[in-house]
């Protein structure tokens, strides 16, 4: 392993550790403040909510500890205390590991060979993006969400729904307006090719269907008003033109709309030919 990978691999620990403490101590500090003042400020200034320790000693006497009677709306308030302050810690996490990875080469578009090394140096970059939902708890179902892909990188436009997609590579994704992705469709731009990492941005234009466990490979171009089928497959470096549907390997035009690139079907075995008009279509379904 070169001294490169060994430096890299020592900083990306190092940076996580340093971010969980850093993100760690506002948030124990708050809690601790609220433990110490919270029922001391309501008691100052509760009027009748002052009067609630007091009634359940009344009413439960020595059946409760004494911590109960002193804590009493620290105790009643404990889970949204706990949940203001864990979300702090997710803010301030998810900054400080946007942060540590500026320290991390990104590698430009291209091939990189697994021998070089390269390869771990991207896995590395990612490594905070891939691990800050883990940190989550009981808000991990938010963290596929624009938020997160906003924070590292991606560019989406306004009326996007990601849903219950992935976006494997946020800085390598630029999406247009009012798209909506389904269950568990990836958009990539990066993909293992034998020995090779190849890395591309992917786009995709406005109002872009993306089916359910539909695939997108990095460097795909997906004009405007087009509609991926679910459990289909974009290949790499793919031009898909605008008003189509892309199902079965081919770029098929919507009914109806202009398409404005010429569209090509491609063949499994790689024959390439021209597709008919829409008006060729006119008398079909899709």
């Amino acid at each position: 392993m070169k001294s490169r990978t060994i430096i890299y691999s020592a900083y990306l620990i190092a940076s996580i550790l340093v971010s969980i403490l850093i993100a760690s101590l506002p948030s124990i500090i708050l809690f601790l403040m609220a433990y110490q003042n919270i029922d001391t400020l309501i008691a100052a200034h509760g009027g009748l909510l002052a009067e609630l320790p007091t009634l359940f000693r009344n009413t439960f006497g020595d059946l409760l500890p004494t911590v109960f009677y002193e804590r009493v709306w620290f105790i009643i308030l404990l889970p949204p205390i706990i949940f203001f302050c864990y979300g702090l810690f997710l803010v301030i996490l998810g900054l400080m590991f946007r942060l540590a990875r500026h320290a991390i080469p990104r590698l430009a578009d291209g091939y990189y060979s697994k021998e070089s090394e390269d390869w771990l140096i991207y896995e590395f970059y990612e490594a905070y993006y891939v691990l800050y939902p883990y940190f989550a708890w009981l808000f991990t179902v938010f963290f596929d969400t624009k938020p997160r892909h906003w924070l590292f990188g991606a560019k989406i436009g306004r009326g996007t729904i990601i849903g219950n997609g992935r976006l494997f590579n946020p800085e390598r994704t630029i999406i247009g307006e009012n798209c909506f992705f389904g269950y568990n469709a990836i958009l990539s731009g990066h993909v293992y090719e034998g020995n090779k990492l190849y890395l591309k941005t992917v786009r995709l234009g406005n109002n872009v269907t993306v089916g359910a466990n539909a695939v997108i490979l990095p460097g795909a171009d997906i004009g405007d008003n087009v509609i991926i089928g679910a459990n289909t497959t974009v290949p790499k470096d793919r031009l898909i033109p605008s008003n189509s549907i892309w199902v079965n390997g081919k770029a098929i035009p919507r009914r109806g709309a202009a398409v404005d690139l010429p569209v090509t079907v491609v063949l499994d075995h790689g024959v390439v030919m021209d597709s008919e008009s829409p008006d060729d279509k006119s008398n079909k379904s899709f």
